[in-house]
């Protein structure tokens, strides 16, 4: 396994920037996964709204076609119509039971408690007939006031549902908003503690660089970071060793030539002072 000594700028630059784009793409994909949820969690709201109108509305249609086929019933005495009746009644049960969800089980026990009212009062001799249909429509009266309030319970699931969706909407938003305000701040603050980390060693190559520019040749160069880094590091003091070495060899080369041109020089200016006496006699123009 690789340590932060062994792995080189480039690579821990790679590795800053990664974990940069990792953090905001999990943000990124956190929002599109929330929004995904709430836009099946809407759609799904929307279908049942649909599918509970559509339910409430065919019970409403099915209840209109039961006390039309009783009253034509009572008074033309048609077993079509009779057949008409129990047909729209057990249809209509069916859609109770699908909408048990919004009808109690005291609502749907009255309504079937007044659809076999109406099933007896169907039954009976002719002279009868006046005060069987002030019952039967008694009865319808109570299905009418039933289905009105299972309607009315059925739009109030569908604004519960979507004041829920709402609430569920502003909480994701508020959630996600504090989610990408963190992933901005943690992105720069990773950001910053990898500018300063990897700008460190860059600030001592710089300044080795300086010191060889001023000849300061005794001060060895040991840079430490990256691998890379540092054997920049060791390529510079290598280079300072051999600078120190190019001035030492110049120091002697002064020195063997001072030694050497001492000797000459000194009979030079030995001659010069003999001249200069007149020892040789007087100097001529």
């Amino acid at each position: 396994m690789l340590t932060l000594t062994r792995i080189s700028f480039r690579q821990l630059l790679l590795v800053a920037f990664l974990l940069i784009a990792a953090l905001l793409a999990a943000v990124l994909l956190r929002g599109l996964y929330t929004l995904e949820d709430l836009v099946n969690r809407s759609r799904e709201g929307a279908q049942r709204a649909v599918v509970l109108s559509a339910q409430a509305q065919g019970l409403g249609e099915l209840l209109a076609t039961m006390e039309r086929s009783a009253r034509q019933y009572l008074v033309l005495d048609d077993p079509a119509l009779r057949e008409r009746f129990e047909q729209a009644a057990a249809d209509a049960r069916t859609l109770l039971g699908q909408l048990q969800e919004h009808a109690s089980p005291t609502q749907q026990s009255a309504w079937q408690e007044s659809v076999d009212q109406i099933h007896l009062l169907l039954q009976g001799p002719r002279e009868t007939v006046g005060l069987r249909e002030r019952g039967v429509s008694e009865s319808f009266g109570r299905l009418v006031d039933l289905h009105a309030a299972l309607t009315a319970q059925v739009r109030a699931g569908n604004e519960d549902h979507n004041r829920a969706l709402q609430a569920a909407l502003d909480a994701s938003r508020t959630q996600l908003g504090r989610q990408v305000l963190a992933a901005i701040v943690v992105a720069l603050v990773l950001a910053l503690v990898f500018g300063l980390w990897l700008a460190r060693p860059l600030k001592r190559l710089e300044r080795a660089i300086v010191a060889l520019g001023e000849n300061r040749l005794d001060e060895p160069i040991e840079i430490r970071g990256p691998a890379d880094v540092r054997e920049v590091g060791r390529r510079l003091d290598w280079l300072r060793l051999r600078l120190a070495d190019i001035d030492a060899d110049k120091a002697r080369f002064l020195r063997h030539v001072s030694h050497e041109l001492k000797t000459p020089l000194a009979a030079l200016r030995e001659g010069v002072s003999l001249f200069e006496d007149g020892v040789a006699g007087t100097l001529t123009d």
